[in-house]
């Protein structure tokens, strides 16, 4: 069933990038992907209109994945705008960070006992936590549930869709014990239903952010959920 899963994500991830490079744009992505090129230049190799290809550079630069970059003389010796790829379009192109970190996880499942490998992750949800720890709110002047608010957003920023809830008892976050972190978007979703554990990393993270006890409650299907506990009341653990 795992094994099932696994192709099943990396087929679909495979088919969404095929079809991609397939139309006009990732053709064009594409052909950046070379160096610089003008308009009339990628007209000429894509068989279109310039008009038809300055639409979809409108497209592509309004959602950041080219931009306009200095100038070079085209055919008939007047200057035209290069364009080129932003470092954003890197995510348009296929990458095996996903079935690398898939196939390191199961090594260290088999060769680590379980509480070692538990441990691994929380160290590692608490290393990626250092890298917004210099923008934290000031920990003597902040209140718990502004620490939580200020940790969703790190978690927004690392790929989850995160909101901050009320506990079922409560009437609103400012009069709650206990909050929930729920995100309908799990950033590490492509490896989380056949590896539970790594909802591990992202309870780190918050518990190291706010300094406050979490507790993961996530759902991990086949599109898995984000959901964690945390208590405004206690004291967390020790930070490092």
């Amino acid at each position: 069933m795992i094994v099932d899963q696994k192709v099943s994500m990396l087929m679909a991830t495979g088919q969404a990038h095929w079809r991609f490079f397939k139309s006009t744009r990732g053709r064009i992505v594409a052909l950046l992907l070379r160096g610089g090129a003008t308009v009339e230049e990628l007209a000429q190799q894509l068989g279109l209109t310039d008009n038809a290809v300055r639409a979809h550079l409108v497209a592509l630069e309004r959602d950041g994945f080219v931009v306009q970059q200095g100038q070079r003389r085209g055919a008939q010796g007047k200057p035209a705008y290069l364009y080129e790829l932003t470092p954003a379009a890197d995510g348009l192109f296929p990458r095996a960070y996903q079935p690398t970190l898939g196939a390191l996880l199961e090594l260290l499942a088999e060769r680590l006992p379980a509480a070692e490998l538990e441990q691994l992750l929380r160290d590692l949800g608490k290393r990626l936590a250092q890298r917004w720890r210099v923008r934290e709110p000031e920990e003597e002047e902040a209140e718990p549930l502004e620490r939580v608010r200020w940790a969703v957003a790190v978690l927004n920023e690392v790929g989850a869709l995160a909101e901050l809830e009320a506990a079922a008892d409560a009437q609103s976050e400012l009069l709650a014990s206990r909050v929930l972190v729920r995100s309908a978007s799990c950033p590490l979703a492509a490896l989380v239903p056949a590896n539970p554990s790594l909802c591990l990393i992202i309870e780190a993270l918050l518990t190291e952010l706010t300094a406050l006890p979490v507790r993961t409650c996530c759902q991990c299907t086949e599109r898995p959920q984000c959901c964690f506990k945390i208590d405004l009341r206690a004291e967390g653990p020790t930070r490092n």
